[in-house]
């Protein structure tokens, strides 16, 4: 199997929050492409780097991650969380002998 493959990109309009949205599909592979990730593709230009999706439902899912920016916020760990994982075997607490 390759990883490589000519794209066959064909731009469609889906239902995204009743709304019509054009992403673009490869007739190849059949994956669907990042419309936010790859501005480019519905305009005809080859996407170098994307987010691809074997269907419809991974890829709405992936949109609405761009709508509440789940990168973006970081989960910042507390100085307990980093205190516990430094406990070694046999300090635990509530531990008898």
């Amino acid at each position: 199997m390759s990883t490589r493959w000519t794209p066959k990109w064909k731009a469609i309009e889906i239902e995204y929050n009743n709304k019509k949205t054009v992403v673009c599909y490869d007739e190849t592979t059949k994956l669907y492409v990042c419309p936010i990730c790859s501005p480019n593709c519905a305009k005809g230009v080859s996407t170098d780097y994307s987010s691809y999706f074997f269907n419809l439902e991974d890829l709405k899912r992936h949109l609405d991650a761009h709508k509440e920016g789940f990168w973006l916020k970081k989960r910042i760990r507390s100085e307990e969380e980093e205190e516990e994982s430094k406990i070694s075997f046999g300090e635990e607490e509530g531990e008898e002998e």
